[in-house]
């Protein structure tokens, strides 16, 4: 049953991450990602290795979203 769980939660955090900038405000898509990836560990269905991982990605994804919207120097 966890591993179920596991493999829909890991989903959607992943469809989250590709959605398109249009779609959703990169920084609320970062607070969102976190905020799962919390809910994910709080639940027992990621490990804190993975969790860091999944921050990172998320921290990744908001920092290239941002220097692409400082514009030219």
């Amino acid at each position: 049953m966890k591993e179920v769980q596991r493999k829909l939660a890991i989903t959607a955090w992943r469809q989250l991450f590709t959605l398109s900038e249009n779609r959703i405000d990169a920084e609320a898509r970062y607070y969102r990602l976190l905020r799962s990836a919390d809910d994910m560990e709080r639940e027992g269905l990621i490990t804190s290795a993975e969790w860091l991982k999944l921050a990172q990605q998320a921290g990744t994804l908001f920092s290239s979203t941002a220097e692409c919207m400082a514009g030219p120097k």
